[in-house]
């Protein structure tokens, strides 16, 4: 009965929570070193911020929220010298829409389509 009850009132929260962060759309700028290609990586990108309750494993009856972020919305990534390498389309964590795929001198090496994170031609 006691879980029961708390389903019932932390239920409303996880809704509000995630309705008032899951629609908000954020862009970032991300500018790193890369030790596998021992390159300076650049992207851009939009996300959601998504929280998650959960119930706690080691204390019973309590819960625990995280805050994640997933890409979902425009992304940009860029060569070293500072010029486009790909961009495309992030639908929750996948792939989505066009890809294209470019060389150092901003020229088109390939378009990619997706769908859902398949790619489909």
């Amino acid at each position: 009965m006691k879980n029961y009850f708390i389903l019932l009132f932390f239920f409303p929260f996880a809704i509000i929570a995630k309705a008032q962060m899951g629609n908000s759309q954020v862009e970032i700028t991300k500018t790193y070193y890369d030790s596998l290609t021992q390159k300076k990586v650049k992207e851009i990108y939009h996300h959601k911020q998504v929280i998650k309750i959960v119930p706690d494993k080691k204390h019973y009856g309590e819960y625990l929220d995280t805050m994640y972020y997933i890409k979902s919305g425009p992304y940009t990534y860029y060569f070293e010298s500072g010029s486009v390498q790909y961009t495309g389309f992030y639908n929750n964590e996948k792939k989505d829409s066009t890809w294209k795929y470019y060389d150092l001198k901003g020229i088109l090496l390939k378009t990619e389509k997706y769908r859902n994170g398949q790619l489909i031609k």
